[in-house]
């Protein structure tokens, strides 16, 4: 299937121009025609929260909201250091002393702190986080990422003291990002492994700037701006996610000026957004990729996948994959080919990895010797059973809708009978967790630190409660990360998560697709500061709108579901 492709230079020049304006928007002071907070962002998306249960939570969509009503510890800077502590903002904690060993830190809360509902932030809320995220009961994807500290405990009210089991260069990062507090006297009885049902889930209790005022699932999701005390105010009084039924019809509403944002504009949609008075295209990179997942387990007996067990036959189908072609239809200037299960953002990226390469040839021999031979009618057959298998996908991703044609087109020509399982994004999301399907194509989006891979790609996080969904396990892909994780010098780090990259695109549990840009639309009476590659929506609080610009919706009358 042809898809019409946007003007290639009109495309680069505006890419390079917006990525241009963002840096200095990015950098610039805030207008001092603002002098006072008000306004509303609305935000159009087609996705909705799978809870708002942190330590739980899977779909980024919840992870936006859980960002502004939650707190770290201390927070990234936006060069998305992970080593040590330099660049990191206070959050929660003020400040924080190491141990000469650095096998501790103490970390110093915020006294004015206080959640939502009036009750003071003290340590023990700390050490109960920890106790929470990695309880088995609770079956935390974030628990993975957590496993070199040894406990957390209240040296007094105002400081918690997290011990570590060995000295590591992220040790900090993976402490202070993993984890948002989480108020103990609301969830110390609840039971750990029925969190999903906790009327927190729906109405969370956080400390951060925003607290949620209602949701109305598939229609609006509203924050308003937090003055319970302590923090400093939101710039903003509200927050308000409205959801679509499709990103065409997310895209109308911002484009219509019936909503402020939208993440995800298509390229062939960049020119008009360019060429409208009230929008601002927002050009920036991100640290998700996009791939076709492979499930190695049959969905019904759980035992190796009739196809896909058979490490040749990923091979084959990556080979018969022309990826370079699929980014630059799908995508074109706007996405980079990926290389693997990371982002060329990441400290542990290797720019030198070559993937498998694009040889038809190579994929039918391969295919030809694992037993599947080719018949009359060009499909492929082994044993009497016929070369086929379903890509689910969610309907609600142009994207990913795009790619799954393109993927079933590409391996009909080596003899594949591939059928598109299209759903919507909760189906999609229960299924790959449940392992039911044959592959997927999904979007990973990773925080900047090199210990995430260890949920959705090593062997810990296989089996039901992990985001391995491929469960793909090689011991000695799990030996190099484990390795470059533990390693006190960043040249040994780097070297050991090479060697890790290269293990898995030989293994190929999944074709790596694309890097996509960040390419937002957003109404130009706001103000935008503090986007960074792994969470855009970091720094709303203090994206302003200046009084002399504010219109009927950022007054403070509720925002009717749309």
């Amino acid at each position: 299937m042809h898809h019409p492709m946007p003007n290639l230079r009109l495309l680069r020049l505006l890419s390079l121009g917006f990525l241009a304006a963002c840096d200095r928007g990015a950098a610039s002071k805030p207008s001092a025609a603002a002098e006072s907070p008000g306004g509303t962002v609305v935000i159009s998306t087609p996705a909705e929260p799978d809870n708002l249960m942190p330590p739980i939570t899977t779909a980024q969509a919840g992870k936006q909201v859980e960002d502004l009503v939650y707190q770290h510890l201390a927070d990234v800077g936006p060069a998305l250091n992970t080593t040590g502590d330099a660049g990191f903002t206070p959050s929660l904690a003020l400040r924080w002393d190491w141990a000469a060993d650095s096998l501790s830190i103490a970390f110093h809360l915020d006294s004015s702190a206080h959640w939502h509902d009036g009750r003071a932030v003290r340590a023990p809320d700390v050490a109960f986080t920890f106790a929470l995220y990695t309880d088995p009961k609770t079956a935390s994807p974030a628990a993975t990422q957590l496993t070199n500290v040894d406990s957390v405990t209240v040296r007094d009210s105002l400081t918690a003291v997290v011990w570590y089991k060995r000295r590591m260069p992220t040790q900090f990062f993976d402490v202070v990002m993993q984890m948002f507090i989480l108020p103990s006297h609301l969830l110390a009885t609840t039971d750990r492994s029925t969190l999903a049902s906790s009327p927190l889930a729906t109405q969370p209790v956080g400390s951060g700037p925003f607290r949620v005022v209602r949701w109305i699932p598939a229609q609006v999701l509203e924050l308003a701006a937090d003055t319970t005390g302590g923090r400093r105010r939101a710039q903003l009084d509200r927050v308000v996610f409205t959801n679509a039924p499709d990103p065409v019809t997310a895209f109308t509403r911002v484009a219509a000026g019936e909503a402020d944002v939208f993440e995800a504009v298509r390229p062939d949609k960049v020119a008009e957004v360019a060429k409208n008075p009230q929008l601002r295209l927002i050009v920036a990179p991100s640290l998700e990729y996009s791939y076709l997942g492979f499930n190695l387990l049959d969905p019904v007996t759980g035992k190796p996948h009739p196809i896909f067990g058979d490490r040749n036959v990923r091979r084959a189908l990556t080979m018969a994959t022309d990826r370079r072609s699929i980014v630059a239809n799908i995508f074109d200037t706007l996405a980079v080919q990926a290389r693997g299960p990371f982002t060329s953002a990441q400290s542990v990226a290797d720019s030198a990895l070559k993937p498998l390469p694009y040889n038809v040839d190579s994929a039918n021999a391969l295919l030809t010797a694992a037993g599947w031979v080719r018949g009359p009618d060009s499909l492929r057959r082994r044993n009497g059973k016929v070369f086929g298998f379903s890509i689910l996908v969610t309907s609600t991703s142009v994207a990913r809708m795009r790619a799954a044609v393109l993927l079933q087109e590409q391996f009909r020509l080596v003899g594949a009978d591939v059928k598109i399982d299209a759903t919507d994004f909760g189906a999609w999301l229960s299924r790959s967790k449940a392992r039911k399907y044959d592959t997927l194509v999904g979007q990973w989006g990773q925080d900047a630190g090199p210990s995430n891979v260890r949920d959705s790609w090593m062997s810990a996080g296989a089996g039901k409660d992990g985001n391995n969904y491929s469960d793909y396990r090689s011991t000695a892909f799990d030996a190099q990360v484990d390795s470059g994780l533990a390693a006190s010098e960043t040249r040994v780090m780097k070297a050991h998560f090479a060697a890790a990259w290269h293990i898995i695109a030989e293994d190929a549990p999944a074709i790596w697709l694309a890097e996509p840009r960040r390419v937002m639309a957003v109404q130009s009476r706001i103000e935008v500061t503090g986007i960074r590659p792994d969470a855009w929506w970091a720094g709303i609080a203090r994206w302003q709108i200046p009084a002399a610009k504010r219109i009927a919706r950022d007054l403070p009358a509720p925002v009717a579901a749309r």
